[in-house]
């Protein structure tokens, strides 16, 4: 992970990592970066301070995205981790630096077929603003579904469009805005009904997409 100064744009300092760095986030509380690595299988965990790794945990399939549950006084309680080839996600507890839990999607909706389209089986996931609700994309089943925090019971399903690769929420945590990789759309849910309230068309294989908020 390269540190840039954001005065100066320069790259002040380079973080060795395990494997080569898919994706990188700062926790809530904005103590720690987190990285992980697809060919290392293998999570980073750095001080943010300091600036150097202060733990590891490799697990048996590549990392993807991740997302953060919080204790009570705001500091990380556990990784959300997707995982290669994993249609659903792995729960990390920060604490123990240990895997607790593997829960799987639902399986895909009757009438509904299969997709297989790069990126990975599950891509894309985001703990809604209040802490209590983790979305979390199926690129198999072309759907995005809603777990309770912090019991992870499934809330409800939206179906969208094919190969949702990535998710981005409302700053008020009410709105899901999901890119459809195979479909070229965005997809807009309604996070309490969890149901789709429009698909926006916006341009060939969209992977990612954030919410921006103008003062």
């Amino acid at each position: 992970m390269d540190v840039i100064d954001t005065a100066t744009l320069e790259n002040v300092k380079s973080i060795p990592a395990k494997g080569a760095v898919h994706n990188t986030y700062v926790t809530p509380d904005g103590k720690f970066v987190v990285s992980g690595s697809i060919a290392g299988k293998t999570i980073t965990v750095i001080d943010q301070k300091t600036e150097t790794p202060v733990w590891w945990l490799t697990l048996d399939l590549g990392i993807r995205p991740m997302a953060f549950a919080t204790n009570p006084d705001g500091s990380t309680k556990w990784i959300f981790v997707q995982l290669s080839d994993f249609n659903g996600f792995a729960v990390v507890d920060f604490a123990t630096h240990k895997e607790i839990k593997r829960i799987a999607n639902p399986e895909i909706a009757a009438g509904k077929t299969a997709v297989h389209y790069g990126g990975n089986a599950s891509h894309g996931m985001a703990v809604t603003s209040d802490g209590k609700t983790l979305v979390v994309n199926s690129g198999v089943n072309s759907a995005l579904y809603a777990y309770s925090i912090p019991d992870l019971k499934v809330l409800g399903g939206a179906d969208v469009g094919k190969a949702p690769d990535w998710v981005t929420l409302t700053p008020d945590g009410k709105t899901a805005y999901v890119a459809n990789a195979a479909s070229n759309s965005v997809s807009v849910v309604d996070i309490k009904s969890m149901k789709e309230t429009m698909r926006i068309p916006v341009g060939e294989v969209p992977k990612r997409n954030i919410t921006a908020v103008f003062p």
